[in-house]
């Protein structure tokens, strides 16, 4: 299996870290310098199912942070918690689930305890979420191309046949196969594989600073160029826009092969976390065992 090489790690966060099995805390959290300078920086973030007292827990003790440029994976099972993790990252946690303590900074600004206005504005400038189900950012009125003109025209401020001459583009370069096609359709009509591509395409018009691939998204991308292509796609986005991305995956194989680092989530707690390269080389925790063998099985 291919891995990607070390992450950069900023000083004094761990490499390759284990949260012990009877703590309440999951990882080292970074200095304040870098909580400063990253682009997430989540810390003893706790989500629960609602605000009932006896509401189960969704994820506990969860700390880690995204620097700008990253690619980081959130592997687990499902019902491990990577969704939830994400989708509170993303400002978009469904209710019931409810975040019941900790901070989570994008850009420095706090998600939160956010107004809904401030909450908006956060989701609009700095976060794209792509999630199958969920194509943010897409009307169902309007046509692919009409959509993706009108977001490059106000976002770079490109003349009506330069944005519609760069909206074909990123039709092309998320791999759609006929970009003009796609683009005189509504989002209605595209396959699962077409949406998921569509998604991004749009995404990055907005030139958001994170990326966020949840739950589903590379399994809805099983097209004939695959989930790992989609993951390569984005890291060539990253290249061109300077974005970080988030992945949430439950098949560790692809991921390790495709993103700097790696947080294995077991039971709502990061396990696990480190470069994707001594993930895969030295595992620690039984959860990242078990999930690397079974992407060597083919079990995912």
């Amino acid at each position: 299996m291919k891995a990607s090489l070390p992450a950069w790690r900023p000083a004094g966060v761990c490499a390759h870290s284990v949260a012990p099995s009877a703590s309440a805390d999951d990882e080292p959290v970074p200095s304040d310098r870098f909580r400063a300078t990253a682009l997430v920086d989540v810390r003893g973030l706790q989500i629960a199912g609602s605000t009932r007292t006896d509401a189960p827990v969704l994820a506990t003790g969860i700390s880690l942070s995204v620097a700008r440029g990253e690619v980081i994976a959130l592997v687990g099972v499902a019902g491990s918690g990577t969704r939830e993790i994400a989708l509170a990252i993303a400002g978009r946690l469904p209710a019931p689930a409810v975040i019941a303590a900790g901070s989570i900074l994008i850009d420095g600004q706090e998600v939160v305890g956010a107004s809904p206005r401030a909450l908006k504005r956060i989701r609009e400038s700095k976060i794209v979420l792509i999630s199958p189900g969920l194509p943010t950012g897409l009307s169902p009125g309007r046509t692919i191309g009409r959509q993706l003109t009108r977001t490059l025209r106000r976002q770079r401020g490109l003349s009506r046949t330069d944005a519609a001459r760069r909206a074909l583009e990123l039709l092309e370069q998320v791999g759609l196969p006929d970009p003009l096609a796609t683009s005189l359709l509504l989002w209605s009509q595209l396959d699962e594989a077409a949406l998921v591509r569509v998604s991004v395409a749009v995404g990055v018009s907005f030139q958001p600073d994170l990326l966020i691939l949840a739950e589903n998204a590379l399994a809805h991308a099983l097209d004939a160029a695959g989930p790992t292509d989609l993951l390569e796609l984005c890291r060539g986005f990253r290249r061109e826009f300077g974005l970080s991305i988030i992945v949430v995956s439950g098949d560790l194989g692809i991921v390790a092969a495709t993103c700097d680092r790696v947080a294995v989530v077991d039971a709502g707690r990061v396990v696990e976390q480190g470069s994707a390269a001594e993930i895969v080389s030295t595992p620690q925790h039984p959860r990242t065992r078990s999930l690397l063998e079974a992407a060597r099985t083919g079990r995912n």
